[in-house]
């Protein structure tokens, strides 16, 4: 490997966001678990979690475009098993809802947490 590669590499790996992941549930077709993975990829998040009641979770390499290299993914049975896992790590849960009434505006939201 070339040092200007090498050197790109280490720069993108710094510019990582370790206090920031994904939690997926229910998401079923292997080409959305792809997409996912790559988007997080494509903004800086080096871990996506998923809930998989099922034996092995499966993407499409070809649809993740090489993130998969780059992207650790933890598979968890159960959603609380996914939430107790990550509050242990510290991390804020917020959640995503369909239904209008029960939303909250993101504006309301404070994202800025203390670091590790």
């Amino acid at each position: 490997m070339n040092p200007t590669r090498y050197a790109r590499i280490c720069e993108m790996l710094a510019r990582r966001q370790p206090d920031l992941t994904v939690c997926m549930e229910q998401v079923h077709k292997p080409h959305n678990v792809s997409a996912i993975i790559r988007t997080a990829d494509a903004v800086g998040v080096h871990e996506v979690h998923a809930v998989w009641p099922g034996s092995r979770m499966r993407t499409m390499a070809s649809a993740a475009a090489g993130s998969n290299s780059w992207v650790q993914v933890k598979t968890h049975r159960t959603i609380g098993d996914a939430v107790a896992h990550l509050k242990g790590q510290g991390m804020q849960i917020l959640a995503t809802h369909l239904l209008i009434t029960l939303s909250i505006s993101a504006k309301l939201i404070t994202l800025a947490r203390p670091a590790f």
